[in-house]
């Protein structure tokens, strides 16, 4: 598929809210349409989604650069010139993507804790408790490898408001009368609703303010809806232009994104071929690695033999199987080993 005539529809809105502002011609850039699947306003629909499109805000200093330092936790450019805390702000946080290199693709939330310096942005430190950025290969340097910051989704900026966006939102405190969207943060499984008396999304239980929890490139979000009718968002923004690297935890459940604004079945996912996969000739519920995917409102299991992906169960061939834009997957990984390891996927488009 050739994306390189896209023409950008600028804009500083996120995805859901986005409104046309004016057309410039840069990198491959468009806009794809994520959906949730309706509810009966009693019983819910449960979609899996991902955001596969990131956008560029103007910032002050080098949102392009090379990379002249790396320690375990951050990246430094030397003469990025970046406003002190600017990349730090919880409410508009941004994403650091190595664009070069051995470590080209691996995307990383810049900490809202730990304020970006004129020349060195923090990850955030969930990612740094899982990776060592010294152990990526990345080269520093006059010609070091090179970055690309992009503005990072939120919660509030993806789902917006029942005016906005068409959300159900409610004011029960544990969700019952609204949509409800449910993420991986921190290790743990936290579910959000819209509360229309405060006009914000609350996280049920505490009731925490949740506005502004970011929703990362390279993870995604199940979608529970109660509302009769599909919800459809419009996300604007770049199409990725590099290979994608992933974090997959080496046991039990990674929640990724389909990462890509085209479409993948199975077999052209790459995920058998993260290092350390582990295929049988027949499902084994002890030693199998999985894949598990939302398919019609259910959850399906796949595993790999070798040779072809099957579906638990039936033990259908399943190399076909769709991973459609804006869907996401959970890979489950059988094993004990601490750590992660990468998923890598090579760009599925031409550029030119």
């Amino acid at each position: 598929m050739n994306l390189y005539k896209y023409a950008l529809l600028t804009t500083a809105a996120a995805c859901g809210l986005a409104s046309a502002a004016e057309t410039a011609y840069t990198d491959p850039v468009g806009y794809v349409t994520v959906s949730a699947a309706a509810g009966n306003g009693t019983t819910r629909a449960v979609s899996v989604l991902s955001i596969p499109m990131v956008y560029t805000e103007t910032i002050t200093g080098a949102a392009i650069g090379r990379i002249t330092g790396v320690t375990a936790n951050s990246i430094s450019n030397s003469s990025a010139g970046w406003s002190a805390g600017e990349l730090s702000v919880p409410a508009f946080p941004y994403v650091i993507r190595i664009t070069s290199g051995a470590a080209v693709g691996h995307t990383f939330l810049i900490s809202t804790v730990t304020a970006n310096t004129a020349t060195t942005a923090t990850i955030d430190a969930e990612e740094a408790a899982k990776v060592d950025l010294t152990t990526l290969g990345i080269v520093t340097g006059a010609s070091g490898d090179t970055y690309a910051i992009y503005t990072c989704d939120t919660l509030s900026g993806v789902f917006g408001t029942p005016a906005t966006t068409g959300i159900q939102g409610g004011t029960a405190t544990n969700g019952s009368g609204a949509d409800i969207v449910q993420m991986s943060v921190a290790g743990s499984w936290r579910q959000y609703y819209y509360n229309t008396t405060s006009a914000s999304w609350r996280r049920i239980g505490p009731g925490t303010l949740s506005n502004d929890v970011p929703i990362r490139p390279d993870s995604a979000v199940i979608y529970s809806r109660l509302a009769a009718s599909v919800l459809n968002l419009t996300c604007i923004g770049t199409v990725p232009t590099t290979d994608r690297k992933a974090l997959v935890n080496n046991s039990g459940v990674s929640f990724l994104s389909g990462s890509w604004p085209v479409g993948l079945t199975l077999a052209t996912s790459a995920i058998q071929s993260t290092p350390g996969w582990v295929s049988t000739p027949t499902y084994s519920a002890t030693t199998s690695d999985i894949v598990q995917m939302a398919v019609g409102g259910a959850w399906i299991k796949y595993y790999h033999t070798g040779t072809n992906w099957k579906r638990v169960g039936p033990n259908t061939i399943s190399d076909t199987v769709a991973i459609p834009t804006g869907s996401a997957f959970i890979i489950q990984k059988a094993g004990a080993s601490l750590g992660v390891t990468t998923l890598s996927q090579v760009l599925p488009y031409n550029l030119q």
